[in-house]
């Protein structure tokens, strides 16, 4: 377990009635129960302040019940219990599995109803039992008769009344003579002491009978079985196929869909650790830390018989509404049809993890991102009240720049799946004469207004590629907005496009500004441009477009790459059938 926080959710939990007081007071004492006496703080003194309050609401019995029902090993339990009433505190010392060294240090500050309740044990050492005997702790059961005879005949005849005037002297009492001479308060006393004796003695003989392995012998273990009652024993309860849970952010289970919940509830859920009570798969745990979806995940609880096993895990994170902070998981236990493994997966390679942590930041940074949009298109269109101007055009500048944001975050995006091959174009033809073309006519202003001399050169007849249409107008259009963003005024640039064997060509040459840089500078995300009217590739660099062009174009079988002083990019003909796993120019 990676952060033990089951103290605190059990702190947390409001106690209503006498059931819950019942279950709290369980579960502390559990706890409590095994924290070593050097590890004690402020937060353990706390919850015993829980369990005075829990047990103030039980009677000495019902909170003696919780008792006998959990084990624990706490020296600091057993002294603090046996401070209360005392059916309590016997019940607290009956659980205690404390070693002979924490008898000897606690003995002499138990109560001395206490120390009685100690002397009871059967698994002390003689240590101990010296100490006991030391305290004046011999032996806690009746007397015996013949020890009690004499004294309490002399004290009865002191009490007696006085003699007859004629009867100087009384005749000494015989044996099996009765004796008339009590009190008959006293007689009815010794009396009920007898009879208490001897009702001990048979009972104790019937325990030992009833509860022996054969008659007349004690068990040797020490251990009191069940009394041999005339009760039937309970139906067995049915094992449940499914349980539905709740976690919190930190992965411990907070709600249980099973009775009773506590079984479950609690427990963390994941955890790698072959050796704890509830231990994952790597798969589930590496989901919950990317907080991802969990499918078919593998949960194994040691536990009670009702939920012991192996059990299959379904769930989906949570996420609050006010800001998208993770707030745990929702799961779905289901008993597997076999018991055997799942088929292993391959494990994933490190681009693949950097992959996911990257796109599991962009969520991460999305959702403010979104709420501060939405608030500013709020404010500037008075949605909560009259706003003055200066205001909404600062909530309009705040909501585009939001916008810009959120456009580039899914160019990045895009980029990331479309490298780790977790994004597939749709398939489709375009006629790549007719997008080149437009999308020339488009920038062609942009060129003229800084004198830059073009020489364009595209076939007038169709030439389908395979590519759809809108994948090619967008990867194209990115390519020449880089160009037209880097060209400085003057400058002389040609485009053209051919037609290969099996590929159609597209060469432009490179502005002065990009012929400079290497073929790392170029498609390096880092690199900018000069903006102009194309502020969208500069946001994210130049060579940020170029690289998602590029692979835009290698999931359309293409290639973009720098040839010399220009950009050429092959696109595989759609007329002429060519294999998908390599582009011949």
């Amino acid at each position: 377990m990676i952060v033990d926080d089951r103290l605190e959710t059990v702190l947390r939990t409001n106690v209503a009635g006498k059931t819950a007081a019942r279950t709290q007071l369980r579960q502390l004492v559990d706890l409590l129960g095994i924290v070593p006496l050097a590890q004690w703080n402020a937060r353990h003194a706390t919850a015993l302040q829980r369990v005075d309050s829990l047990a103030s609401h039980l009677s000495d019995e019902e909170c003696a019940a919780v008792l006998r029902g959990v084990p624990h090993s706490s020296a600091v339990l057993v002294y603090h219990f046996a401070q209360k009433a005392p059916r309590t505190a016997s019940a607290a010392v009956a659980s205690a599995r404390l070693t002979d060294e924490d008898w000897l240090a606690l003995i002499p500050r138990l109560p001395t109803i206490a120390r009685g309740f100690v002397r009871h044990r059967s698994d002390l050492g003689a240590s101990v039992r010296k100490l006991l005997s030391q305290l004046g702790v011999d032996d806690f059961l009746l007397p015996e008769p013949a020890r009690t005879q004499v004294k309490p005949a002399q004290v009865a005849v002191t009490e007696a009344p006085p003699a007859p005037p004629q009867a100087s002297q009384p005749p000494p009492p015989t044996p099996d003579a009765p004796l008339p001479e009590l009190h008959p308060d006293v007689a009815d006393g010794i009396g009920a002491i007898v009879r208490r004796i001897e009702a001990f003695r048979a009972k104790r003989k019937e325990r030992d009978a009833a509860t022996s392995e054969a008659p007349g012998q004690a068990r040797a273990d020490g251990v009191a079985p069940r009394l041999p009652f005339a009760e039937e024993p309970d139906a067995a309860r049915p094992t449940p196929l499914s349980i539905d849970l709740r976690t919190d952010a930190l992965g411990t289970v907070v709600h249980a869909a099973i009775d009773p919940p506590g079984m479950l509830v609690g427990a963390a859920a994941f955890c790698a650790d072959d050796s704890a009570p509830v231990h994952c798969d790597k798969a589930m745990m590496q989901a919950f830390r990317h907080r991802q979806p969990i499918n078919a995940g593998q949960l194994q609880i040691d536990g009670a018989p009702m939920v012991a096993g192996a059990w299959q895990a379904d769930g989906m994170p949570l996420f609050a509404p006010d800001g998208g902070r993770f707030t745990g998981y929702l799961l779905r236990l289901r008993r597997p049809l076999a018991l055997a493994p799942a088929a292993p997966v391959a494990p994933p390679t490190p681009a693949s993890d950097e992959a996911d942590r990257l796109r599991q930041l962009l969520h991460e940074l999305r959702t403010p991102i979104n709420a501060i949009q939405g608030f500013a298109e709020m404010i500037q269109s008075q949605a909560l009240g009259s706003t003055p101007h200066q205001y909404r055009a600062m909530a309009a500048s705040i909501a585009a720049d939001a916008a810009q944001i959120l456009a580039g975050f899914e160019e990045v995006e895009r980029l990331v799946k479309l490298e780790s091959r977790a994004l597939t174009l749709d398939p489709g033809e375009a006629d790549a004469a007719q997008v080149v073309a437009r999308l020339i006519d488009q920038v062609t202003p942009v060129f003229a207004a800084r004198n830059v001399r073009l020489a364009i050169d595209v076939p007038s007849a169709p030439l389908p590629v395979g590519m759809a249409a809108d994948e090619l107008e967008r990867s194209v259009w990115r390519v020449l907005s880089v160009i037209a963003a880097s060209v400085a005024p003057g400058e002389r640039l040609t485009i053209a496009l051919e037609t290969g064997d099996q590929n159609a060509h597209l060469a432009i040459a490179l502005p002065a500004a990009l012929y400079r840089l290497d073929d790392t500078a170029l498609f390096a995300p880092d690199v900018s441009g000069n903006s102009g009217s194309f502020a969208a590739p500069a946001m994210l660099g130049n060579g940020f477009a170029l690289r998602l062009a590029r692979a835009e174009f290698e999931a359309a079988h293409g290639v973009l790459l720098r040839e010399g002083e220009r950009l050429t990019i092959m696109l595989p003909r759609a007329d002429i059938p060519a294999p998908a796993s390599a582009v011949q120019g």
